[in-house]
């Protein structure tokens, strides 16, 4: 908000008269989310309008997007590195299980170790790749999570 923007929106008392000059402010603005009673995103703690896609972030103490476009490449790149390690661990371990199977791995702990590391990866893998998906749903639809919470609303 420009300073006298600001002024004028603290010196009035009444709510009804802020909303109003929230809502002409907003109409320079191109905001397309709106609060659920369908009046302008605002900020009490910042005194600012909220922009779509943010939120107050209680660790940098602003109005900021803290999810969204500056790091959720970063966000999918891990993802999908998460997926290639699960599916290489798995890959790895699958000979070791045909031993297992076929009876021709040697008696010990190593059983159980396969067992269990084949199974982990796998669903690590089945949860990261549904979360991915999502993502990629997300990024297609142009939205991020944040934005399909109050979309939901």
């Amino acid at each position: 908000m420009s300073y006298s923007d600001k002024e004028r929106y603290e010196n009035e008392e009444r709510s009804e008269v802020q909303k109003q000059i929230l809502l002409d402010i907003a109409k320079r603005l191109p905001v397309y989310t709106w609060a659920a009673s369908g009046a302008v995103r605002f900020c009490d703690r910042c005194q600012v309008i909220k922009p779509d896609r943010c939120h107050h972030c209680s660790l940098c103490e602003m109005v900021n997007n803290c999810i969204g476009f500056s790091n959720y490449k970063f966000f999918l790149l891990f993802l999908t590195y998460a997926m290639v390690y699960c599916v290489f661990i798995a890959s790895t371990v699958l000979q070791y299980f045909i031993k297992f199977w076929a009876g021709e791995l040697p008696n010990g702990h190593a059983k159980f170790h396969v067992l269990f590391l084949l199974f982990v990866a796998l669903m690590f893998f089945v949860s990261l790749m549904f979360l991915f998906g999502y993502h990629c749903w997300l990024v297609a639809k142009n939205r991020s999570t944040l934005a399909s919470s109050y979309l939901a609303k």
